[in-house]
């Protein structure tokens, strides 16, 4: 078999975690060079302000349920 003919794959990266509401577990998490590995991070028990709000960086993009 010719190797061009061959399916090419994809591969989508995901990282979960558990933060128990710590936004430093969560701040180190996002800006570390961990987080470039990873295609999708699905945080569990993020950082919530008091305004109800999590926090995030530039590099993603935050989804509430």
């Amino acid at each position: 078999m010719n190797s061009t003919n061959q399916p090419q794959t994809t591969q989508l990266r995901i990282w979960q975690q558990n933060l128990n509401s710590s936004k430093t577990a969560q701040l180190s998490l996002l800006e570390g060079p961990k987080s470039t590995q990873w295609d999708i991070l699905a945080l569990q028990e993020p950082y919530i302000d008091p305004r109800k709000n999590t926090t995030s960086t530039r590099r993603f993009h935050v989804v509430y349920p």
